[in-house]
């Protein structure tokens, strides 16, 4: 009975370490990100708090709970493309793979729109200091406005 079922087990080592693989290009990926982010936070004297560092883990655990999610499907449509007698493409992690690339897809747009994002962030602060400079000063203008008129009043009176 194992004899029969010896070939559906053939090909897993090979899929899992395929998984392995794209959960380790994963992982590169995300550190890339966190190492730009961390250098565009130390460029622009941000704090770099433990508070960034617990999304990091947290965003680790999601995607690598995807990809733990995807080698079970892997893993599934392996044992049914076994019983079919299909040995073409059971041994490839389709889902698995799938993912880590649009994982990594979503790194590659985290980093540059980082960069992006804390520009505007810096430009649209900066718009917002000036806007409130300009009302401060029109503020301090007509206080001086209303002095000088009052003090122009008691020099008519006097």
């Amino acid at each position: 009975m194992i004899k029969e079922y010896s070939h559906i087990l053939a090909g897993l080592p090979v899929m899992y370490l395929l998984v392995v693989v794209s959960m380790l290009v994963v992982i590169g990926a995300m550190a890339m990100d966190a190492m730009f982010g961390w250098r565009k936070a130390k460029e622009r004297g941000e704090a770099r708090t433990s508070y960034l560092f617990s999304r990091s883990i947290n965003k680790f655990a999601l995607y690598e709970g995807v990809l733990f999610i995807s080698a079970g499907i892997d893993t599934l449509i392996h044992f049914v493309w076994a019983q079919f007698n299909t040995t073409s493409v059971h041994c490839v992690p389709l889902a698995s793979i799938l993912v880590s690339v649009t994982l990594c897809i979503v790194e590659i747009w985290s980093m540059r729109e980082k960069a992006d994002e804390k520009t505007r962030s810096n430009v649209n602060h900066a718009i917002k200091v000036v806007a409130d400079a300009i009302q401060k000063e029109q503020a301090v203008e007509i206080a001086k406005h209303i002095i000088d008129r009052a003090s122009e009043s008691d020099n008519f009176t006097s």
